[in-house]
């Protein structure tokens, strides 16, 4: 009987280890984290409203929060605009305010590809891989004047605080509150015109929820965290 049970023990055990997720082999889609997917496929408009602080050598030199508003295009549905506003915008006001301006952004999702370019200039496009796995780069780019962008997708987290990863990351000096998210996707970039990586955090069917980046200007550090601060979901 004892030894009935050992045997039993062991193939609970060998099942549950193959239901278990590894996120090391699993192919997640960049898409479907850096934006609400969800509900830009069902023609909601997905306002963002961001908090961010800066700091030199660990004073606040600057605290802000901006909007991001992001829409599917009328004229192509495989792409996503994106406007950005510094000034209130809401549930009220959001139409007035977007027929006002153009998208700063485009975003062209196709099946292996997330093309990003500037509305004032559709043909400077930045390309990110769009199906990945943990330490895949997402973009490498080179251009003429010596400038080089190179990301990675470094990590997966089923559940995540930020505010975790800000004291992480800044060793406890900043205090921010707690903003627990699900599967969030954690990408690493190197910039030659930042001393140092800065971390992109993006949470599925959410899109970007936190931005922190440690750089040096004129001799003194200077770090940034941004989070979302809110997501309003509008007709």
């Amino acid at each position: 009987m004892f030894k009935k049970n050992i045997c039993l023990i062991a193939i609970l055990a060998l099942f549950s280890g193959c239901v278990q997720k590894n996120v090391q082999n699993e192919t997640y889609d960049l898409s479907n984290h850096w934006f609400n997917v969800e509900n830009l496929n069902n023609n909601k408009v997905i306002l963002n409203k961001n908090f961010t602080e800066q700091f030199n050598d660990g004073d606040k030199t600057s605290s802000y929060i901006d909007y991001k508003v992001y829409k599917k295009s009328k004229i192509n549905l495989n792409q996503i605009e994106r406007y950005s506003f510094f000034e209130d915008i809401n549930k009220e006001n959001y139409k007035s305010m977007i027929s006002k301006e153009h998208a700063d952004l485009k975003y062209d999702i196709s099946i292996n590809e997330v093309k990003k370019s500037l509305a004032i200039d559709e043909k400077q496009k930045s390309i990110y891989k769009r199906n990945i796995k943990i330490n895949d780069k997402v973009i490498e780019e080179n251009d003429k004047d010596g400038k080089s962008l190179v990301c990675s997708f470094s990590n997966y987290y089923e559940n995540m605080n930020t505010k975790d990863k800000i004291n992480e990351f800044f060793k406890a000096k900043y205090s921010t509150k707690d903003n627990k998210y699900k599967n969030v996707m954690e990408i690493v970039c190197k910039d030659n015109a930042v001393d140092g990586e800065y971390y992109v955090y993006m949470a599925k069917n959410i899109g970007i929820i936190l931005f922190m980046k440690k750089d040096i200007d004129d001799g003194s550090s200077e770090e940034t965290y941004s989070i979302l601060d809110t997501q309003t979901i509008m007709e």
